[in-house]
């Protein structure tokens, strides 16, 4: 499982189009051509004590963000389709090197045409950035005169064969995707990358709300340029899981899956990988004002810099829980390692990375078209590259508005 395409790009945009998880359930709407039009604008203030990640003379400031949202639903039948569009701009006061503006276009059909057949098409555009001291430029983001911009887009295709209620389903999954970072130098170029994904998800009806469920994805990534083609990083993977998923069983839902995975390079002088792979999420709802979610799961990423590839495992826990009717809060808290496998630099040790998020935040509803949030981050990394470990802290109130 590659992690960068693991996620359906559903979930992952309609994380992306909402601010900071904070959403309206009854946000107003106008109609427009046979659209209904959800406007909505995200207006915050950041404080950060460490924008570039650094190890050392970290830089901190407060920030200024603006994040304007127009959402378009039409119902055709038993078919719907979404347009979308988000703008998130942010200024730094005392760090205008890190100032940047992104936008994320999206639009889906999702269609109905029988019980049994299921078609959700997605296209997906995002001009966005990596903040400096990240991804690329870890360890050195202070060298950088500017966020690391570059452009995404992407094309999923989803095929759902099967009644819901039936014995047996079918889900055939493509994805398309495509990353292309913004300057045109050698260095840069070689992060340029195309990947598609082709996967099958069979579900198998073992209980009145639990599936067995048999995964496979086969994932071929090229990159637009190698210093030498010798030892391009250019690679296929696939991997298969088998598991269970299971709905609202005794206050629980979620999925357990474990598996294999291979990845194996084109070039020679690159090892290839083939190890132990799962996916597990959890969630624990034991009043209808609290629930607890647990998830982890273990795969590959593409390299940023050293390495051949990252293997990474990841867990993570979150608590949300409304007090009041309008009042809620969330608290997560995230933990991850990275192994940079594969190739050395200067015979050092195989680079290993501990990553720590913690979130907490609270919302209140003001009004009905009026969401507050306050929340503090903090961030760590503890790796055997001693000058990239870091701290952080943020510190964020948000308000988000529509009509």
């Amino acid at each position: 499982m590659n992690i960068f395409t693991k996620v359906s790009v559903t979930l992952t945009l309609s994380l992306s189009m909402v601010a900071h998880g904070q959403q309206f359930d009854d946000a107003a709407t106008f109609p427009v051509g046979g659209f209904d039009v959800t406007p909505t604008i995200d207006l915050g203030l950041r404080y950060d004590d460490n924008v570039t990640r650094a190890n050392v003379d970290e830089i901190s400031s407060w920030s200024r963000i603006v994040s304007p949202q127009i959402t378009m639903e039409s119902a055709l039948g038993a078919s719907q389709v979404t347009l979308a569009y988000r703008l998130r701009d942010e200024v730094f006061f005392s760090s205008s090197e890190d100032n940047y503006t992104d936008h994320f276009f999206l639009a889906q059909a999702n269609m109905e045409f029988s019980a049994r057949n299921r078609l959700i098409a997605t296209l997906n555009f995002e001009d966005g950035h990596e903040a400096r001291g990240s991804n690329f430029s870890i360890g050195f983001g202070e060298a950088l005169t500017e966020p690391d911009q570059y452009k995404q887009s992407e094309f999923d295709l989803l095929y759902s064969y099967g009644a819901f209620n039936a014995d047996g389903r079918l889900d055939i999954n493509l994805d398309m995707t495509e990353l292309d970072y913004d300057i045109d130098t050698p260095a840069y170029r070689a992060r340029d990358r195309e990947l598609v994904s082709l996967a099958g998800t069979f579900y198998y009806r073992v209980g009145a709300a639990t599936d067995a469920v048999f995964d496979v994805r086969y994932t071929t990534i090229d990159y637009q340029f190698s210093f030498d083609d010798a030892s391009s990083l250019d690679s296929n993977e696939i991997s298969y899981l088998i598991g269970l998923e299971w709905e609202a069983t005794a206050q629980t839902s979620g999925y357990a899956k474990v598996g294999y995975q291979e990845k194996n390079f084109d070039s020679s002088f690159r090892e290839d990988f083939a190890g132990f792979d799962w996916e597990l999420g959890v969630l624990w709802e034991p009043v209808d004002y609290s629930s607890l979610e647990l998830t982890t799961l273990a795969g590959t990423n593409e390299t940023n810099g050293e390495g051949d590839f990252i293997r990474t495992d990841a867990y993570s826990a979150e608590w949300r829980h409304r007090w009041l009717e309008r009042l809620r809060s969330s608290v997560r808290v995230s933990y991850g390692t990275d192994r940079y496998e594969g190739r050395l630099i200067d015979d050092s040790n195989i680079r290993s990375d501990d990553n720590i998020r913690l979130r907490a935040t609270v919302y209140y509803q003001f009004r009905r078209w009026l969401n507050l949030e306050v929340g503090y981050i903090y961030d760590e990394r503890d790796s055997n590259r001693n000058d990239i470990d870091f701290g952080r802290n943020q510190f964020l109130i948000n308000a988000l508005i529509t009509l």
